[in-house]
Formats: C-alpha cells, sequence, structure tokens
C-alpha cells in the first residue's frame, strides 16, 4: 500500500503510536467493554481510543487498524458513518481495508518471506511475529497481490478479534 510506505517513510517508523504523535492524532484508553477501539474525528481534531483492558500485545494492532481508518476513511468519520461499521467486520469494505493497512505497517514484507521461505506455517509465523494468526493472513493477501507465490492461509475473517 503506497499510503503505508509513504508514512513510513516520511515518519522514520512502523510504530503506529510514535506515527499517530507525530499527525497529532490523540491516542486515548478507556473501558470500552467488549469493543477493542475506535477512531472518530470532531471539531478538526482526530482521536485513537484503545481499550485500557485488553492485552498489551493488542493495542498496536488496535491502534495501526484505526491508523487506517484515518488515513483511508476519515471523510466518513467525519460524517459519523464509521459508527455504523462493525469493527474487525471483513463484510464491511472499510474495515477490511484498515485490516490490511494494518498488516501492512506492522509486518514487513522480508518478515513474512523469509519465514515462508523457511517452510514456516502461519501458527509459527504469528508465534514468531507475536501478533494474531490473522494479521499473517492479511500480509499474505497483500503479498500475492504483490505478485509473491505465498500460501492462502484462510483464516482472516470477520471479528476476528473477538477471541483476543
Amino acid at each position: 500500500m503506497k499510503k503505508v510506505d509513504k508514512l513510513i517513510k516520511i515518519h522514520k517508523t512502523r510504530n503506529p503510536f510514535e506515527i499517530a504523535e507525530s499527525m497529532n492524532i490523540t491516542v486515548k484508553y478507556d473501558d470500552l467493554g467488549s469493543l477493542k477501539g475506535f477512531y472518530f474525528y470532531q471539531s478538526r481534531f482526530r482521536y485513537i481510543v484503545i481499550n485500557e483492558n485488553i492485552d498489551d500485545r493488542l493495542k498496536p494492532i488496535i491502534c495501526a487498524h484505526e491508523l487506517g481508518h484515518d488515513r483511508l476513511h476519515q471523510s466518513f468519520a467525519k460524517s459519523g458513518a464509521i459508527k455504523e461499521f462493525s469493527f474487525f467486520d471483513m463484510s464491511a469494505k472499510p474495515e477490511r481495508e484498515a485490516n490490511l493497512f494494518m498488516a501492512e505497517l506492522l509486518v514487513t514484507d522480508d518478515d513474512i518471506l523469509n519465514l515462508t521461505k523457511l517452510g514456516y506455517n502461519h501458527d509459527f509465523i504469528a508465534r514468531e511475529l507475536g501478533v494474531p494468526i490473522e494479521v499473517v493472513d492479511f500480509k499474505g493477501q497483500i503479498l500475492r497481490k504483490k505478485g509473491f507465490k505465498i500460501k492462502d492461509f484462510g483464516v482472516a475473517e470477520g471479528d476476528f478479534l473477538k477471541g483476543y
């Protein structure tokens, strides 16, 4: 994704928290019940809100996903339409796009390519990278679109973070 590559080049990091800070997006933590996080735009201010009760390993994933909404769907957020989407629902195009943005930001092409060349499966790769296997699958989808011969793991479906 060119937008992700541009962000990484400009901010010299893949860390979604550092990128958000550099872009003047306020990241807040709150008790959101079963919701992992959300993005909203209000009066020219942008916010990413992350559930304070989720596992710390998931917070960068949620932040990167919501950063994807900022970069890809800010017009929806300005109109309030983004609130209608079910987060991480792959049947909603904006959620799929935000998930692909998140995977592209957090996982390098080489991370996946090197491990798959060594014959490792998606479960091992996910554990090695410290991400849910769906993130590996999203990245695999991106790599296949780029022309790489990567096995389709077929695990990235709607509401993939529900059990985390």
